[in-house]
């Protein structure tokens, strides 16, 4: 690892931070505007933006240059949504909006190398992430659509983020090659379909969201065969790490979550009916088993390349998160994200959705964040006896 980010767990722990808070929002009537900016933006971007400050710099073989600026991004993320949560949501989206423009700067500045189609991903990503926190400000200001800014984000920012970062780490997590060619497909088709969707979504056009929407499910019906394809062809048996296995199982959340979407563009009529289900699929089903599988394989590594490099004492990166607790944890959080839902469709009970999916959340948080600090602490008492000694 040529770089470690300080910042990447702090934006870890602001993004947890903001799941749980969008999911007391969740249990309110109706969809309010801080649910949404507290689940896409403060929860997945920032997630993103942690990963990213990680990843980008380690793609190039290169250490973050301006580094402090990760800093100054990332309090001013934090002040931003401050200012979100006490409803000054034009001054916080302007704000938000700046320092995302300073992000994606940094990030891009740090970028020589675009022949990989990862790499090539991520870009789309940053370009499509400040855009979003641009339409989000211009939306406070009277001139788009709110669902323009969520989309951009979501469709644009996230899933291009997704299917670099995924075919980059799951086939090198699995030893196994994966056809680039065809990867090259799916960067070309997504940097066409994504545009055509955020066109209807900005002239909010039902029916050309939902004509459009089938190409992007189309594009994502081949990502998830690119990689099952690569499974069939496998060399060796021997089973998926923890974190291609929590991948895998995200997986089978997204075309379901963009069929619902689907049909909520071709039918309107039920589309408040079915919104607490496509938010649960895609935000708490997909992205957020997603980002868990990405934060169980990244928060070790910088964890421990930051904290007991070269330290006789210290655990192996695999040893410091619970590796053998990843079944169970995929299980109950099905479980709990099943009942979850059933309850936020029940307008009586809406207000106990939360809970449920709270336990799978404190599961992960238990298996990666509680065992580092465990294993940190023993490091720790162990050099301290040592020096007594």
């Amino acid at each position: 690892m040529t770089y470690v980010s300080k910042v990447t767990p702090a934006f870890f722990i602001v993004a947890l931070i903001n799941l749980v808070t969008s999911l007391i929002f969740l249990s309110l009537p109706g969809f309010s505007i801080s649910f949404f900016i507290t689940a896409v933006f403060g929860f997945i971007c920032s997630t993103m933006m942690g990963a990213m400050y990680q990843i980008v710099p380690n793609s190039q073989n290169r250490k973050l240059s301006f580094e402090p600026l990760s800093y100054l991004v990332f309090a001013g993320v934090v002040s931003s949504l401050s200012l979100f949560y006490v409803k000054l949501y034009t001054t916080a989206s302007l704000s938000y909006s700046f320092f995302l423009f300073i992000f994606a700067l940094h990030m891009l500045v740090n970028v020589k190398n675009w022949m990989p189609v990862t790499v090539r991903f991520l870009g789309v990503s940053i370009l499509y992430l400040f855009l979003s926190s641009l339409f989000l400000f211009l939306h406070f200001l009277g001139y788009l659509p709110f669902q323009l800014a969520i989309h951009t984000f979501t469709l644009g920012s996230m899933l291009n983020a997704v299917y670099g970062v995924e075919v980059a780490w799951i086939p090198m997590l699995m030893m196994e090659a994966i056809n680039i060619k065809k990867l090259n497909r799916l960067f070309y088709a997504k940097l066409v379909s994504t545009p055509l969707l955020l066109i209807a979504f900005y002239k909010m056009d039902y029916s050309f969201i939902s004509l459009l929407s089938v190409f992007e499910i189309g594009v994502a019906a081949y990502f998830i065969y690119l990689l099952y394809d690569m499974f069939s062809k496998r060399r060796m048996s021997t089973p998926p790490p923890p974190a291609v296995k929590i991948f895998m199982s995200a997986l089978i959340l997204l075309p379901i979550g963009l069929v619902v979407g689907f049909i909520m563009a071709s039918s309107p009529r039920v589309l408040q009916e079915l919104l607490y289900v496509h938010v649960f699929l895609l935000v708490y089903g997909f992205t957020a088993l997603t980002i868990f599988g990405g934060m169980f394989h990244l928060l070790p590594r910088v964890v421990w390349n930051w904290k007991l490099s070269g330290k006789p004492n210290a655990p192996t990166i695999n040893q410091l998160v619970e590796e053998k607790a990843v079944p169970g944890f995929i299980f109950t959080f099905f479980l709990f994200l099943s009942v979850s839902l059933m309850l936020s469709t029940l307008e009586p009970l809406r207000f106990l959705s939360p809970l449920p999916y709270l336990i799978g959340v404190f599961m992960f948080f238990k298996i990666t964040f509680l065992s580092i600090y465990k294993k940190l602490t023993e490091v720790k008492d162990g050099s301290s006896k040592q020096a007594d000694g």
